[in-house]
């Protein structure tokens, strides 16, 4: 199979490296993250500008209708620089769960998220669900006055507080339904997480929403958008980790014990050594995910992109400690840079189901072949 980029592939990675690399240093985030919704609009701005909020939008409604590679591009490139913008949800989860909406729905938000205009977020995690307490949603919709009203909880949804509008999984009688809430109508409690990221409990009371898919469409339009996102999530670790073993070499090149580098010493340099075997078995796998995320047979969509997310907890775990090791002291520090790509690796452990939950889905699907 090609792995080789078209030259339109290398001009968006290239053009994305440029912005990132002049706009998207450490101290630049460390201030990002300072600001109100923790992120700089400016750069959401920068984004819309280059096309990347159009990237997952279908032609019809503005959008370049791109696919899963230019996605793994986008994304690892965030990764190396560490971004905070909403991009994942806005830009990739929000087009593929409102696939399944009508277009009387679904056009007016598309056109707004390719021209940059709105931001997005999907409210589906609930505490319980966390806790092992409970496995169906709990919030609930109602219909009255000829439209719908929803109540319950959601946390953590990512960039919630942030966002103009929320799609909303909850469960209509017997059926699961996705809606669409105005962020003015829901109270939200923000946080920041550990890897500087924005998050938010969202509470419903009564909140008035419209009706976007219900039963095996919203089933289905929430497996596809969970499917692209975790295949996002593992190429942005991919990126950070290309970033993390950049740093640790630059490093070991730069530090000097008895009056030497200490990328001389041949310990060091198995143990950086190893960090590029993990990075590259990561890549491969992130790879496979993103050709498979869209892939219409769900038994084979879900064990690789399990098998992947295996893969990719494990070499983050890897990866980021090595790096943090390597560093010696000051890689625990707030004010170095390299403690932050693990903090964030970390988190990706966690994204869309962890290195356990991948383990058990991927044995009871019977492995890659079933």
């Amino acid at each position: 199979m090609d792995f080789e980029l078209s030259e339109e592939q290398r001009l968006l990675r290239e053009s994305l490296s440029r912005l990132l690399a002049d706009r998207y240093s450490f101290d630049q985030r460390n201030r990002y993250r300072a600001l109100p919704g923790g992120f700089d609009p400016a750069i959401w701005r920068a984004y819309a500008d280059m096309g990347l909020t159009a990237l997952n939008v279908p032609e019809a409604h503005g959008g370049l209708g791109a696919g899963a590679e230019e996605t793994f591009i986008v994304m690892a490139e965030m990764g190396k620089a560490l971004s905070l913008e909403p991009y994942l949800p806005t830009c990739i989860l929000a087009p593929r769960l409102l696939k399944a909406a009508s277009q009387e729905h679904a056009a007016p938000v598309l056109n707004r998220i390719a021209a940059g205009e709105v931001i997005v977020a999907f409210a589906h995690h609930e505490p319980a669900q966390w806790s092992g307490e409970a496995e169906a949603l709990s919030v609930t919709a109602s219909e009255a006055d000829g439209g719908w009203r929803l109540s319950g909880v959601k946390s953590p949804v990512r960039h919630g507080a942030q966002a103009d509008a929320l799609i909303v999984s909850a469960r209509a009688g017997e059926e699961t339904c996705l809606f669409l809430v105005d962020g003015s109508a829901a109270t939200c409690r923000d946080f920041e997480t550990q890897d500087g990221m924005r998050a938010a409990e969202i509470v419903l009371e009564d909140a008035p929403a419209e009706r976007l898919s219900s039963g095996i469409a919203a089933s289905d339009a929430i497996a596809r958008a969970e499917a692209a996102g975790l295949a996002a999530v593992c190429a942005e670790a991919v990126g950070c980790m290309d970033k993390a073993l950049e740093l640790t070499s630059d490093y070991l090149k730069a530090r000097e014990q008895f009056g030497r580098a200490i990328g001389s010493f041949q310990a060091l340099q198995h143990a950086a050594a190893g960090m590029v075997i993990e990075v590259e078995q990561a890549r491969s796998m992130a790879l496979y995910a993103a050709m498979m995320a869209n892939a219409d047979d769900a038994r084979q969509r879900d064990a690789a992109l399990s098998a992947a997310k295996v893969q990719v907890c494990r070499s983050a775990r890897s990866v980021g400690q090595a790096a943090v090791q390597l560093h010696g002291g000051v890689g625990m520090t707030m004010e170095y840079a390299i403690g932050h790509y693990f903090k964030r690796l970390t988190m990706i452990e966690l994204e869309f189901g962890g290195l356990d939950f991948h383990l058990d889905r991927l044995s009871a699907l019977g492995g890659l072949d079933g």
